[in-house]
């Protein structure tokens, strides 16, 4: 269902905001606005939270977009009901907007609301265009249609137009005995976190100061840093300009990150002279790719500190368990060969699902 638009609480009307938009298209000029998508839930607040900074970091205009689903009534006896629905929740939308702008417009940000009626995934994903980046809540519910954010965020992350940040909940680190970095968000009885992954080739050892978890092994510990999943086929250029430009936001070094099961089951017979054999060969590709986007960062991003690391492991054990510990996760929605058929479904999937530090996907490609 097309979703309707309500009412705009602040900011420029429509034919006025399409005229703005085909001007900066026409100059080339970047887009400006955060866009963050609000449903009342604790996962929308903290969404809201992170929004208003990369706003107030960048001098960026936030929006603010409450959406909910029209239920469906087959008997034409609810007709009153629905009325009365669709009145109580654009009252308690707009009201909610409303208390999220102010905090936003205290912070000396500029902001605008939209509230909507509809499909929540593709009222996000049209309003995606005109945007820099938009975030929303790993998951969340819609008291009113008990909507929960996970799908949303999962298909806004797969068709946005823009980099979308998913942003789960805050977890502390349990430091009651000695610090232990929080574990992977596994669904019952999935025995992901027990996949073995090894450090095959790094770049340099870290630089810079970094905490010490009981239960992460030292190759997957990325605290403070923001990491990087690379695809050996395909082009990154973009991705990396936003990797760089959040590492920078956050003040955080950059690690780049490929993996391939080397030494899958079917790749070849047990034979340890064959084995040895092929395991330069296979690595080869992600070692070079991986140096030349390091070079390349390094290159337009001079002050950024920026290391590499290529894995035996699938690519979503990998980066999964990098959050653990991580400040930032990147990955594209696309690709093949070290991230194979990175589709969001895929190891894109696999790592929203499993992250426990905010994720941002980046377009990679458009079909």
């Amino acid at each position: 269902m097309t979703a309707k638009k309500i009412r705009l609480d602040r900011g420029v009307g429509r034919a006025y905001l399409k005229s703005m938009r085909r001007a900066a298209a026409a100059n080339g000029e970047p887009k400006s606005i955060v866009l963050v998508g609000i449903d009342g839930s604790r996962g929308s607040e903290r969404a809201f939270r992170v929004g208003l900074k990369i706003a107030q970091k960048r001098s960026l205009t936030l929006r603010l977009v409450g959406i909910f689903p029209r239920p469906v009534m087959m008997d034409s006896s609810y007709v009153a009901l629905m009325n009365q629905y669709l009145d109580t929740a654009v009252n308690e939308i707009l009201a909610m907007l409303k208390g999220y702008a102010a905090q936003a417009e205290e912070s000396g940000v500029p902001v605008t609301t939209r509230a909507f009626v509809g499909e929540p995934g593709g009222a996000l994903v049209e309003e995606s265009k005109s945007a820099r980046v938009a975030v929303v809540g790993k998951r969340g519910r819609n008291r009113f249609a008990g909507r929960f954010l996970g799908s949303v965020s999962a298909h806004l992350a797969a068709h946005s137009h823009c980099p979308t940040l998913v942003v789960p909940e805050e977890r502390g680190i349990d430091s009651s005995t000695e610090p232990r970095a929080p574990e992977q968000e596994l669904a019952h009885g999935d025995d992901a976190a027990d996949e073995p992954l090894s450090l095959i080739e790094e770049s340099k050892p870290r630089a810079h100061q970094r905490r010490l978890f009981a239960n992460v092994s030292d190759p997957l510990n990325f605290d403070s840093e923001v990491v990087v999943g690379l695809d050996v086929g395909t082009e990154a250029d973009e991705m990396l300009q936003v990797a760089g430009q959040a590492a920078q936001l956050v003040d955080r070094p950059l690690a780049l990150v490929s993996a391939s099961p080397l030494n899958a089951a079917g790749h070849w017979g047990p034979n340890p002279v064959e084995h040895n054999i092929e395991i330069p060969n296979l690595r080869r590709p992600y070692i070079e790719h991986l140096q030349g986007a390091a070079d390349h960062l390094s290159g337009q991003f001079p002050d950024l500190t920026v290391r590499w690391q290529f894995f035996d492991g699938t690519p979503a054990g990998v980066l999964s368990e990098a959050s653990r510990t991580a400040e930032l996760i990147i990955i594209g929605t696309r690709g093949h060969g070290g991230f194979p058929g990175l589709l969001l479904g895929s190891v894109s999937q696999a790592v929203l699902n499993r992250a426990v530090c905010p994720v941002l996907v980046v377009p990679t490609a458009k079909s």
